[in-house]
């Protein structure tokens, strides 16, 4: 029997963490937060692409500066446009020391606030007069980085992200700002219902694993860290040897060597050793109903999932996107918002991070409604497990996947961050080539053999949020 357990609205979540937009606070110049995620996100596929089995033909590059740095290159000239991303790895909140829990997002948000002889009004004023993006954040994972710039402004960008990345004027009147705005954080995610259920999520599904901390950070924390904090970060973090780069646009060769070495190659050649271990999240059957005031109630499902390098990746990959990752043509959106107007949606997708593969969906409906829509998720999912998908579903999910996949190429931006998540992946340099192919190999076997082996009734864990009418306590 599946177990339920009902807590009431506490103000305590001191334990509780991630997946808040901390957004607003690592706006720099312009997720107000203009985050560039290194990943892929099938929920961005279109239906209907022209593109039909299209796969993506131009070479992608490694170039090599002068004092070993690498980075992938995409060239295109068909506007005057650079778009570099990167990331440090290992330097996101799960790898902060205790007591400064938070320093990662403090010193995102504080690396445009002044650079060198920049104060952070002239810093700020330079970007925008000259039509320069640069921003910067952290996940649990890593620290990471974007700047986009016209071809002609390209030296003074570059210039300005050197001085970000290693003269950062940490002032006091900045850093006091920031503070005001993390706690101010801090206090909202107390009320805003995505932040609580997402905060309640990650301590439940994580544990004492760091990926369950707050990815604010601290209250306590917050508060004393100060500029030598935020420089000592800065020194262990932002090295040479974590460094991943990716460059797409209207840049050469030999400028993105001159690049590469001019913007990075004064950074630390190594940096402090941090090392956390994989999760051991329990994925028993069980229902957590967080009582809160809301006009919907929210829910997310967890399941186990795998890490990319895994040969059932791409089975999974398309299992899911029947079962919930492909919009509202899925399985559960059919028979949950089609067939029975049961709520607006219900998405499911595979969450990788570095020490944790998951199958995370979700889903918003009124009280009355919600029990009903979580049974026939939970339905759905036992369904998947023991009959797999038809050959029919199949074909529609590979062509719905092939056919739009060159759609996540319209900006430079996006091409830039996927150059970053190939590296950080280990996917390889011909990956964007290939990639179709990879998708279009996976049998019919393969994919139910997958289904049956992750879509079980007993590897389920829902967290929920809203209002409830059953007793607090456990069933």
């Amino acid at each position: 029997m599946v177990r339920r357990i009902y807590h009431k609205k506490t103000s305590s979540f001191r334990k509780l963490p991630k997946y808040v937009l901390v957004a607003a606070l690592i706006v720099v110049c312009g997720w107000g937060i203009s985050k560039v995620r290194f990943g892929f996100n099938p929920d961005r596929l279109v239906e209907n692409s022209m593109l039909q089995n299209q796969g993506f033909s131009t070479n992608v590059e490694e170039i090599v500066s002068r004092e070993g740095i690498k980075a992938y290159y995409f060239e295109d000239h068909t506007n005057p446009i650079i778009s570099i991303s990167f990331l440090f790895k290992n330097a996101g909140g799960a790898f902060e020391e205790r007591g400064q829990f938070g320093i990662a997002n403090m010193t995102a948000a504080l690396l445009t606030e002044g650079a060198g002889e920049l104060d952070s009004r002239a810093f700020k004023d330079k970007l925008e007069e000259n039509a320069i993006v640069m921003s910067f954040g952290a996940d649990d994972d890593h620290f990471w980085g974007h700047l986009k710039t016209l071809k002609q402004n390209q030296r003074l960008a570059f210039s300005l992200l050197k001085a970000a990345l290693t003269d950062p004027r940490f002032d006091r009147s900045e850093v006091r700002k920031v503070k005001k705005q993390l706690l101010l954080s801090l206090k909202q995610q107390r009320e805003l219902p995505d932040s609580v259920l997402d905060l309640a999520w990650s301590a439940e599904i994580f544990g004492v694993h760091p990926y369950a901390r707050n990815p604010i950070g601290r209250q306590v924390d917050i508060e004393n860290l100060n500029a030598d904090d935020l420089w000592r970060f800065v020194r262990e973090h932002l090295n040479r040897e974590d460094l991943i780069v990716g460059v797409a646009g209207d840049i050469s060769r030999d400028d993105v060597k001159k690049m590469l070495d001019q913007v990075f190659g004064s950074l630390p050649e190594k940096g402090g050793q941090a090392f956390v271990g994989e999760t051991a999240s329990d994925f028993s059957p069980r229902e957590i109903n967080r009582k809160w005031p809301t006009v919907q109630n929210m829910a997310t499902f967890t399941g186990k999932g795998v890490s990319r390098e895994h040969p059932d990746f791409y089975p999974l990959y398309l299992a899911n996107q029947i079962f919930a990752g492909q919009g509202l043509t899925s399985r559960v959106s059919l028979a949950a918002r089609e067939d029975k107007g049961l709520t607006y949606g219900v998405y499911s997708y595979l969450l990788l991070k570095d020490k944790a593969s998951l199958i995370k969906g979700g889903f918003s409906a009124t009280p009355e409604n919600f029990g009903k829509v979580r049974d026939i998720v939970t339905s759905e999912w036992v369904k998947m497990g023991r009959e797999g998908v038809s050959a029919e579903e199949l074909a529609q999910a590979k062509n719905y996947l092939i056919a739009s996949y060159n759609l996540r190429f319209a900006d430079l931006d996006t091409i830039s961050a996927i150059l970053v998540a190939m590296q950080e992946e280990n996917l390889g340099i011909d990956f964007l080539e290939k990639r179709n192919a990879y998708v279009g190999a996976v049998t019919l076997d393969e994919v139910n053999a997958a289904a049956a082996k992750y879509f079980v009734p007993e590897g389920l864990v829902w967290v929920n949020l809203g209002t409830f009418n059953e007793f607090q306590g456990e069933e």
